[in-house]
C-alpha cells in the first residue's frame, strides 16, 4: 500500500463525505481507511516476523555450518601434518633398511669372495699333497721290494724325493729329511762297494721316507679339518647374514605399504580439506549476504512501522475532530 501524509488522508476523506452529506458518512470512510491501514500492517507485520524467523534460523544454521567448516578444516590440517610427518619417517627407514640391505649383500660377497680363495688354496694343497703321498708310497713300495735296487731305481725315486722336499719347504714342515735322503741317493756308485753303501743306506731312506710320509698324512688330515671347519662357519655366515637381509628386505617392504597408504591417506585428507574450504567458504559468502539482507529489511521494517504508526495517528485525530 502507498502510504499517504496525514493531511492528504484527512482531504480525500472530507471529499469523499462532500458526495455525501451525512457527517456520519465521513466517519465511516475515514474509520475504513483506517481498519485499512492496520489489516495491511498486520497483514505486513506477519510476513516480516516469517522473514525474520527465517533470518534467525538460517544464519543460526550457517553459524553452526561455519564453526563445523572450522572444527573439520582444523582437524584435517592436523591429519595431513601429522601424516606428513610419518611419511618423511618412513622414508628415513626406507633409507637405513636399503643401506643395511647393501651392508650386508656387501660382507657376504666379501666373505664369499675369500671363501672361493680359501677353497682354490685348499683344493692346490690337498692335490700336491695327495699328488706327495702317493709318490712317496710308490717310492717305498719300490724300496722294500727291491734288497738291492738299481742305480737307475734310487735315481727315479730321487726325483720324487726332491718335489717331496720342495713341498714340505712349501707347506712349512721342514724337508730335512727330503733333503738328507737326497743326497744320500744323487752320488752315483763309482764301484760294487759304494753300490753296497746305496744297498745299506736304503733301510735310513725307507725310515726317512715314512716320517716324510707320516707328516704328510697328518699336513692332509689337518687342512681337510680347517676345510671342513671354514666351510662351516662360512655356511653359517652366510645363513645369518642372509637371514638378516631378508629380514631388512621384509621390513623394507612392509614399510613402503605404510609409506603408500600414508600417501593415498595424504591425498585423501587433502581432496576432503578442500571440499571442506569450499563449503566454508560459501557458508561464510551466504551468511555475509543474508546478514546484510536481513539488516536492510530491519530498517525498512523500522521505518515503515513508524510512518504507519503516524498515520493511524493522524487518522484517529481526524476521527476525533469530525465527532466533535
Amino acid at each position: 500500500m502507498k502510504l499517504l501524509s496525514a493531511g492528504s488522508l484527512l482531504l480525500a476523506a472530507v471529499y469523499r463525505a462532500s458526495a455525501v452529506t451525512p457527517v456520519e458518512k465521513v466517519i465511516t470512510l475515514i474509520e475504513d481507511l483506517k481498519t485499512e491501514v492496520e489489516t495491511e500492517g498486520v497483514a505486513e507485520a506477519t510476513t516480516y516476523d516469517s522473514f525474520a524467523c527465517f533470518c534467525k534460523d538460517t544464519t543460526k544454521e550457517k553459524l553452526e555450518s561455519i564453526q563445523k567448516g572450522e572444527d573439520s578444516k582444523a582437524s584435517l590440517s592436523a591429519d595431513i601434518a601429522e601424516l606428513g610427518s610419518k611419511r618423511d619417517g618412513l622414508d628415513t627407514k626406507i633409507g637405513e633398511l636399503l643401506a643395511e640391505i647393501a651392508k650386508e649383500k656387501h660382507m657376504t660377497e666379501e666373505f664369499t669372495e675369500l671363501r672361493q680363495k680359501n677353497l682354490a688354496t685348499y683344493e692346490a694343497n690337498a692335490a700336491d699333497l695327495t699328488g706327495a703321498l702317493d709318490a712317496l708310497e710308490g717310492a717305498i713300495q719300490k724300496l722294500k721290494a727291491s734288497k738291492k735296487p738299481s742305480f737307475v731305481q734310487i735315481q727315479a725315486i730321487s726325483e720324487t724325493l726332491r718335489t717331496a722336499a720342495l713341498l714340505a719347504d712349501a707347506l712349512g714342515l721342514g724337508g730335512d729329511a727330503a733333503s738328507q735322503a737326497l743326497a744320500m741317493l744323487q752320488q752315483e756308485p763309482a764301484n760294487e762297494v759304494q753300490m753296497e753303501d746305496y744297498n745299506f743306506h736304503s733301510n735310513p731312506v725307507i725310515m726317512m721316507l715314512e716320517r716324510l710320509q707320516k707328516q704328510f698324512r697328518g699336513e692332509k688330515e689337518q687342512i681337510d679339518k680347517n676345510e671342513v671347519e671354514e666351510v662351516g662357519q662360512y655356511n653359517q655366515f652366510v645363513q645369518g647374514h642372509t637371514d638378516l637381509m631378508k629380514a631388512a628386505q621384509h621390513n623394507l617392504l612392509e614399510t613402503k605399504k605404510k609409506k603408500e597408504a600414508a600417501i593415498e591417506s595424504i591425498a585423501s585428507a587433502s581432496q576432503e580439506l578442500t571440499t571442506v574450504e569450499a563449503a566454508l567458504m560459501d557458508d561464510k559468502s551466504y551468511t555475509n549476504t543474508l546478514s546484510s539482507m536481513c539488516s536492510e529489511k530491519a530498517k525498512t521494517w523500522d521505518q515503515r512501522t513508524n510512518l504507519r504508526a503516524a498515520e493511524l495517528s493522524t487518522l484517529t485525530q481526524a476521527i476525533g475532530i469530525i465527532k466533535g
